[in-house]
Order: C-alpha cells, then sequence, then structure tokens
C-alpha cells in the first residue's frame, strides 16, 4: 500500500530545519554514461565562485539521483563542493541511475518508504509523483521573496493543484534561432519576420523554415492574448483568440515552406540554407558547430510569437524526516541561488540556462537563450496536456496543409480534447 503523506508535524519539523538552514543574511533521453562514484569524494577544486554563508549547525545525509552526463555531474560536483564548504556536517551520497531507468526506480523504491533524499528529473514526473505522495509539497519552506526570484515561466512546471511539487533548475524549450548570414538583424515583430525572410528568399536560400508543429506553436496562442486550456485541464483554445491564433500560423507560409515534425528545417539551416527556425534548445550545439558560434543569433520572440518553456525539476521525497530532510531542502534551495546555478551555467560543464533570474551568464549563446525563455510561455505538465497533442496538431495541418476554415477545425479538436480529457480523468 502507497504510503501516507508526510504528516503536517514532518512538515513543520523540516521547515524549522531548513528555514534556520537558509535564511538568508539580508523530450530528448540522455545517453547513459559511466556510473559515477559519490560526488562528494572528488569534487571539483575550485568552484567559480563563492558561496552564501549559512548559519552553522546543519547536519544529515543528502542520498541524490540523477541521470546527468559527465559534462554536467561535474558542474553538479562543484555544486555540492560549495554547498559543503558551509555545512561540513552534510554528507552526501550520489547515485546516477539511467534516465529511462530513474522514474520507474524512484517510483519503486518511494512506494516501499525509501528512496533518496532528493531526486533531479523531468517536470512531467512531477504531478503524477505527487498524486502518489512520493514528493512533498514544498509551499510551507518556500518563501515568496524566494520564488520572486526564479523566472515566472519556469515556476509553472511545479505548481499543481496548489501545491509546489519541487523547484525548476534549469530551462529549456522552444527557441528561434538565426543565421546572422544570411539574415543580419533580428525580427521586431511577426510582420517584421515576414518582411525579412521574403527578402532573403533566393534560388538556393529560404529566409524562413518556419515549425508549425503543436508543441512548437502552441506557445504562440498565449503570445496572441489566448490560452491553451485552464487551471484544471479544461480546453480554453476554442474561442476568438484560438482562431487569431490559427489564422498567425497559416501565414507562416508567407515566408517560405513551413515544417510539421520533420527535421528537414533544421538540415536546412544546418546547411546554411535557412536564415530562420523554430527549434529546440537542445539542438544549440549541433547549430553552433554546423554554422559557426559566431553566426548563430537566438532571437527574442518577435510579438506576438512565444515559445514554451520546460524545466528540469528537483524534488524532495516525501519519505524524507528529520536532519536529512532538513539538509535536503536546505540543498534544493541552494540548489536554486545565484552561486549555485551560476556554477550550473558554466557553458564548459552543464551549460545550463539558468532558472534563477539574475545569473550572469558569460557564453553569448545562453545569454541570448535566458533573455528568450523570459519572455516565454510556461509548458503545460498536468496530466490532462496528453489530450491536446493529435487533436490541436491535426486541426493545424487541416489550417495550413489543406486550407480548412479555422473554426471548423478547432470546433472539431474542441469536441476530441474534451472527449479525451473525460477518459483521462476515468469520466
Amino acid at each position: 500500500m502507497i504510503k501516507k503523506f508526510l504528516p503536517l508535524i514532518s512538515i513543520l519539523l523540516i521547515a524549522a530545519f531548513a528555514l534556520a538552514a537558509c535564511q538568508p543574511k539580508a523530450t530528448p533521453t540522455p545517453e547513459p554514461v559511466v556510473e559515477p562514484t559519490a560526488a562528494s569524494a572528488e569534487p571539483t577544486a575550485v568552484p567559480v565562485v563563492e558561496p552564501t554563508a549559512a548559519p552553522a549547525g546543519l547536519t544529515g545525509t543528502i542520498t541524490l539521483w540523477h541521470s546527468w552526463k559527465e559534462n554536467e555531474i561535474l558542474s553538479l560536483n562543484d555544486v555540492i563542493a560549495a554547498f559543503q564548504a558551509v555545512n561540513p556536517d552534510v554528507t552526501f551520497d550520489v547515485l546516477y541511475v539511467p534516465f529511462d531507468d530513474l522514474k520507474g526506480k524512484y517510483e519503486t523504491a518511494t512506494a516501499t518508504g525509501g528512496g533518496p533524499t532528493v531526486l533531479i528529473g523531468a517536470a512531467d514526473w512531477g504531478p503524477g509523483f505527487y498524486d502518489s505522495t512520493f514528493i512533498a509539497d514544498l509551499t510551507p519552506l518556500v518563501s515568496d521573496e524566494f520564488l520572486a526570484t526564479i523566472n515566472p515561466a519556469a515556476l509553472g512546471a511545479v505548481q499543481y493543484k496548489d501545491a509546489l511539487v519541487g523547484l525548476p533548475q534549469t530551462l529549456k524549450g522552444v527557441l528561434m534561432f538565426r543565421n546572422k548570414t544570411i539574415i543580419a538583424e533580428p525580427a521586431t515583430s511577426f510582420d517584421d519576420l515576414v518582411a525579412k525572410a521574403t527578402a532573403a528568399n533566393t534560388a538556393d536560400i529560404q529566409g524562413a523554415a518556419l515549425e508549425y508543429g503543436f508543441f512548437f506553436s502552441a506557445a504562440h496562442l498565449d503570445g496572441v492574448g489566448g490560452k491553451l486550456l485552464e487551471a484544471n485541464g479544461d480546453p480554453a483554445f476554442n474561442t476568438e483568440k484560438g482562431v487569431e491564433w490559427a489564422n498567425l500560423i497559416n501565414r507562416f507560409k508567407e515566408t517560405g515552406n513551413v515544417f510539421s515534425y520533420s527535421d528537414d528545417d533544421v538540415s536546412l539551416f544546418k546547411a546554411g540554407k535557412a536564415g530562420i527556425i523554430i527549434d529546440g534548445s537542445w539542438n544549440t550545439s549541433s547549430l553552433a558547430e554546423s554554422i559557426g558560434a559566431e553566426n548563430l543569433a537566438i532571437d527574442l520572440w518577435p510579438a506576438p510569437l512565444s515559445g514554451y518553456v520546460q524545466t528540469e525539476n528537483i524534488y524532495l521525497n516525501a519519505n524524507a524526516t528529520g536532519d536529512d530532510a532538513a539538509a535536503g531542502y536546505a540543498f534544493i534551495e541552494y540548489f536554486l541561488s545565484v552561486e549555485a546555478q551560476t556554477l550550473l551555467a558554466d557553458a564548459t560543464k552543464a551549460g545550463h540556462v539558468p532558472a534563477t533570474l539574475g545569473v550572469e551568464v558569460t557564453d553569448p549563446l545562453l545569454q541570448a537563450a535566458t533573455a528568450a525563455f523570459e519572455g516565454g510561455s510556461a509548458f503545460p505538465v498536468i496530466p490532462e496536456m496528453g489530450a491536446y497533442w493529435d487533436p490541436l496538431n491535426n486541426a493545424l495541418k487541416k489550417v495550413v496543409d489543406e486550407g480548412i476554415d479555422p473554426v471548423v477545425a478547432l470546433q472539431e479538436a474542441y469536441d476530441l480534447v474534451v472527449a479525451k480529457v473525460a477518459e483521462i480523468r476515468g469520466q
């Protein structure tokens, strides 16, 4: 039987320890890597920044599970070393688990009363873990002042059923990439994008090769002032704003050929044959290698376009108690500090886009991605989101490829989503 959720008195004890320790003085699937030894055994010698001092007295053992790659582990070791520098009585037991195995391993261990103190994992695991009482609600522990230091678009990935199911530790998502040798300046609006792309079109060059698949285009609905769904998961796209969004997507054709879940746009860009594409942040390195980092730009979204912002989260196990729980939460909060986020943003190691505002990022492309994400839209992680993919993707194809009236296409999609949402809820 799945255990009961952490009792209130445990939460209060955790809060007392964590607040005393941390009170301020002012998909793509990762590839498996060789399992590292405990991070505390051989930490990186010199952290990039000095951590903020914390009151002495924090103790306990933090068991941490993750599926990070080798370059990310270097930064993780830096963060752990910096945390231990001001919390020398806290020990770490760090375990690498391949991404494909991490979720199941955590569920099995936690359901029987065990598991790590802290888990680093995908954002879309959060709601299911919370419903199964596998993770703690951090709401009683996190101050409004601390939440204000986090990118608002990132917070959407950890807010579920009035609970704070974790904290976002890095950002990823949809971005607009530009080859500066083809289009020298960023577009200031969608009309300007059309004009710049059209001017750049030649027999061999496509000014813009825009992706309109649902994942890559749904956030434009937020950009025009609409919304995909309500907070409870009910559909909210079948409106005048929804029609405006569908018509906007249809205008993508004004720039040239358009693409839906195809790699052809990326291939054109890598070959130096496309000026602007819409793609995932996880492809930044390969795009830079193909056309030269000095020629690659990540642009702010020209109004009314927008892009989905996703996160990777850090969670506190609901089974954690006492000193271990207090230390675990203190580490989670430190993970979101400017000091730790600066270490994680080191482009020679993890190269993470910070989830915390005000982090000084030196790599130009990371700087640009950070700025773009601040103007992005939070990707919904609630279970009902699964009802939207096929109906909306098919609706967009009908509008763009077949010329179907958006009113008709969206109504059809709405009816399908309503039925699928009811099915997800078991109604």
